[in-house]
């Protein structure tokens, strides 16, 4: 689970305009959040607070072998309103570390012209172990990273050590560069990320007319792919031991945001009338004006956000790859617990995910498959006062007497079934264009004003319409196994009332006993105000 001061680090990147994930240091997150992640151990609470609109403070307590504890303080020169939200306000999604969803927004130039800065500092209990961070833009695309530790003198034998990392970092569309050094051993090291295009952006043709008049305006617009692959590499020397490191690895990935992908690329058109309620391709993002997809020249085919990451360490010898996929499905029944009076709906996410790994000197390997369970709320409503009088689900259209029909006729929408949901474009949808002969043998002319007489009536939804709020996911299951080293991952976390818990267990599947051997475990409360 995400600690508060790196959410708060979130919202600082958010607010400025900087991307947590274009970055060489996060291109295996996707993966390392499903199959590593991280396993409490013993009991621990963290109460945080936002003290003002700059300031933040946040304390904890664990017991483990014996009590101990922290307590940090940052502060921002940027007022974080926008992003921040406490513990009960808060998505569960926010702080759990899973499937990363990247959308083709967070990888864009940023626009922040302030020299924003942030400050954190640490210090844990009894063993007064200090560390703190500062993080300083000196241009949009341009920051500075400070990160120190300090270790107090123990005994008589050691001294206090501080140790020095520092990071400059350059953020640009479409690359990254890492320049590092750190005061242990005097390590130097470098790091850049790059993003292409899957496919070349080209210009097509689109419809920018209305289907109710004789003149239609074609002109080109610019095709974008709603995936891209990253690329990129790590290098590493210590000057006091004299020794190199290195690293390749390379990310492909869909957006999430397909929806804005298609109203963005395929041909539209402004309508005269339209049923914002009924029409199945409506322009959600269009401000004020309905635009509506052109569906005819496309064809849609339905896939899941994936990713599909491979890594190679030439020194050591090592190569992974992983993948994985993630799947959403809304829900609806009739009965709630045997009463047929309640209805409920809600939303439930699956996530699958596997690495293999090999050692080219050593000829070992070993397959490591997670998965990952996410539930939303559900949402209740009773049937007896939702059920309406046969007239309000009509909604009448006379078809024009050119579209091949004898006479007109009326549609009637049945009473049992939302024709939105069963047309409905999900976000995950992705489209490509079929041929051009294709689109000349499917695609029809525009009706005139003089053909056509819509009549739309009001029509109101058999159940709830599921808000952004109620879509958040409230608890995620994760669940890990290596088959080599026959180890097992188990982690929830939820949350309850106001607080946010995260528990788990790491167990031994080889061990000489009948009975797994239990290597950790442990559960964190977290609030946040």
């Amino acid at each position: 689970m995400l600690t508060y001061m790196d959410l708060v680090q979130q919202c600082f990147y958010s607010k400025t305009g900087w991307s947590w994930d274009n970055t060489y240091e996060h291109i295996l997150s996707t993966p390392n959040n499903l199959l590593n992640f991280p396993i409490p151990n013993g009991f621990n609470v963290f109460v945080s607070s936002r003290n003002t609109d700059f300031n933040f403070s946040s304390i904890s307590i664990s017991q483990v072998d014996r009590l101990s504890g922290s307590l940090s303080y940052l502060s921002s020169s940027v007022n974080l309103d926008e992003h921040y939200r406490n513990s009960k306000a808060l998505p569960i999604n926010s702080v759990v570390q899973g499937y990363r969803d990247l959308d083709s927004r967070d990888i864009k130039g940023n626009i922040y012209t302030e020299k924003p800065f942030m400050i954190y500092g640490k210090m844990y209990f009894p063993s007064k172990l200090l560390e703190g961070m500062i993080i300083k833009r000196f241009r949009p695309d341009l920051q500075l990273i400070v990160k120190f530790i300090n270790t107090p003198k123990l005994n008589k034998l050691t001294n206090p050590t501080t140790i020095f990392t520092i990071y400059l970092q350059r953020q640009t569309e479409n690359s990254s560069h890492d320049f590092i050094y750190s005061t242990r051993e005097h390590l130097f090291g470098f790091r850049c990320l790059y993003h292409f295009d899957i496919l070349n952006s080209s210009p097509k043709l689109s419809v920018v007319g209305t289907p109710y008049s004789t003149q239609t305006d074609v002109k080109p617009t610019e095709n974008k792919c709603p995936s891209k692959l990253s690329a990129g590499c790590e290098l590493w020397y210590s000057a006091g031991s004299v020794s190199p490191g290195i690293s390749i690895a390379a990310r492909y990935t869909t957006y999430i945001d397909t929806m804005r992908y298609l109203i963005d690329n395929l041909p539209t058109y402004t309508p005269a009338f339209i049923n914002s309620n009924f029409h199945p391709y409506l322009n959600p993002y269009s401000n004020g004006s309905k635009q509506v997809i052109l569906s005819i020249p496309y064809a849609i085919s339905t896939i899941h956000p994936l990713t599909f990451t491979m890594a190679i360490n030439p020194l050591l010898g090592t190569l992974e790859s992983t993948y994985a996929i993630k799947s959403e499905a809304k829900y609806t029944r009739d009965t709630y617990h045997g009463n047929k009076d309640i209805s409920y709906m809600g939303k439930m996410g699956f996530v699958f995910s596997s690495k293999y790994q090999f050692n080219i000197y050593s000829y070992e390997s070993d397959l490591i498959l997670g998965a990952q369970l996410l539930r939303s709320k559900i949402l209740t409503w009773n049937n007896k006062e939702k059920n309406l009088k046969d007239g309000d689900y009509k909604e009448t259209h006379l078809i024009p007497q050119n579209k091949g029909l004898e006479h007109s006729s009326d549609i009637q929408v049945p009473k049992q079934k939302n024709a939105l949901d069963i047309t409905k474009i999900s976000q995950h949808n992705v489209v490509y264009k079929v041929s051009e002969q294709e689109f000349n043998e499917n695609n029809t002319a525009p009706a005139t004003l003089d053909d056509v007489n819509i009549i739309v009536e009001d029509r109101t939804d058999l159940h709830p319409q599921m808000s952004e709020a109620d879509e958040d996911y409230i608890s995620s299951l994760k669940l890990s196994g290596s088959i080599g080293k026959k180890n097992l991952r188990l982690s929830w976390e939820g949350k309850f009332h106001d607080w946010i818990v995260s528990s788990g267990v790491s167990m031994d599947m080889k061990g000489q006993s009948a009975s797994p051997r239990v290597l950790k475990y442990g559960i964190e409360f977290c609030y946040n105000s």
